[in-house]
């Protein structure tokens, strides 16, 4: 009578947690690609050279079939040059890289260059911003601007070893009950032979 209900506290008990795995180390490749998304709207008008921005891993990257760089990961940027509106119709320019990645407590260096330009005002006003400026009033182009959520292009500057938790194993199965016959439903009696 002990034993079938020792069996029947022994199933139900949940399976042991599984020892942690130690991180494998992969070798991220230089020039791995890594897609980001800006995280806030960049303007011309506004940013200034130098100015870091922030950026998230657009895509997950792998090396080989593990993910290295999880998609959502937090990057940062910084805008390499910036000319606001032009005179004369020019158009504002903006030039953005990726500088790095922190993940697990290490720095990915990263490259890559986005140049965004505002358009042109200078179709059909080319005579009429001489006669214009003449009077001290100037036509300016627009503004280079990239809306939050716009792709950014960058690679993995120098080969980099990163520390990815491995996946965990199959499950442990609970134990297997001693003698088959013997499990009881709750509220039913066992039967003495």
């Amino acid at each position: 009578m002990i034993l079938p209900a020792l069996t029947l506290l022994l199933a139900d008990l949940p399976a042991p947690p599984q020892a942690p795995q130690p991180a494998a180390k992969i070798v991220v490749p230089a020039q791995t690609s890594v897609q980001f998304s800006t995280v806030d709207p960049l303007d011309s008008r506004s940013v200034k050279q130098g100015q870091r921005f922030a950026l998230r891993v657009a895509e997950d990257v792998t090396v080989g079939s593990t993910v290295v760089i999880p998609r959502g990961t937090p990057a940062v940027g910084e805008v390499e040059a910036v000319s606001g509106k032009g005179m004369v119709g020019k158009a504002g320019r903006l030039e953005l890289r990726p500088l790095f990645i922190e993940i697990a407590g290490q720095r990915v260096n990263l490259e890559g260059t986005s140049k965004e330009r505002g358009a042109d005002s200078t179709t059909g006003v080319a005579v009429g911003s001489l006669l214009i400026s003449s009077l001290g009033i100037f036509i300016t182009g627009k503004s280079a601007s990239v809306p939050a959520g716009s792709f950014l292009p960058g690679r993995v500057r120098s080969e980099v070893v990163l520390s990815v938790a491995a996946a965990p194993g199959p499950a442990t199965p609970p134990p297997a009950a001693a003698d088959s016959t013997a499990v009881q439903t709750p509220g039913s009696q066992p039967e003495h032979h």
